[in-house]
């Protein structure tokens, strides 16, 4: 039955409608954010060791591929969330829980506003596809947000930006609680319910216009 569904979704080019919605909504994100200097502070790092920062990472990458991917060789993405995704309202909700999950534990490495808020844009596409009947069923078991993140996650620990942060950090004094650039939840809490990212760029405008 799966592999008929993963059929029909091929005829009607579901895969690449997933893909192009991937590769836009990625592209404008991105241009979007890097304009916001406010999203490349990040959030709070857990002290772990090597062996646990390895540990997490094999286990943020199982998550995914349970919900995404579970059978590899399959021939069409089939995983715990891609069969939820069939369950209208519910189904999505629940594979939701299991990829914030996900997301939370990305958190945990000190990642970036800008790559947290685009690990949440990645699942609330995800979740819309399985609103639509039927055929979100199909754009949802293609559009493999679980992976997407984990990927973005990898690239991330990956990039000289974040290997320039873990130095920093590791050279800040005893007394110190967060690296260079990192802010807390409850800041980030306190600024998302005041908007302040909008209202810099509101005084900024208004200034030009004066």
């Amino acid at each position: 039955m799966n592999y008929l569904k993963g059929k029909i979704a091929e005829k009607v080019h579901i895969p690449e409608v997933v893909e192009t919605v991937r590769v836009e909504g990625s592209s404008q994100f991105r241009k979007y954010t890097a304009k916001v200097p406010y999203l490349n502070q990040t959030l709070p790092t857990s002290k772990m060791t090597d062996r646990q920062r390895t540990k997490l990472i094999k286990k943020i990458r199982r998550i995914a591929m349970w919900l995404d991917n579970a059978l590899p060789h399959s021939p069409i993405p089939l995983g715990i969330d891609s069969i939820l995704g069939f369950i209208p309202v519910i189904g999505g909700s629940m594979g939701g829980l299991f990829s914030l999950y996900q997301v939370y534990l990305s958190t945990t490495f000190g990642i970036p506003l800008w790559l947290f808020m685009h690990m949440l844009l990645n699942i609330a596409i995800d979740f819309v596809f399985s609103l639509i009947p039927v055929i979100g069923g199909f754009l949802h078991m293609f559009y493999k947000a679980n992976v997407y993140n984990y990927e973005e996650l990898t690239n991330y620990l990956d990039s000289p930006e974040y290997l320039t942060r873990v130095q920093l950090r590791e050279q800040q004094t005893s007394t110190s609680t967060a690296a260079p650039g990192e802010i807390t939840w409850t800041q980030l809490g306190t600024d998302v319910k005041n908007l302040v990212p909008f209202q810099i760029a509101k005084k900024k405008s208004s200034k030009k216009q004066t």
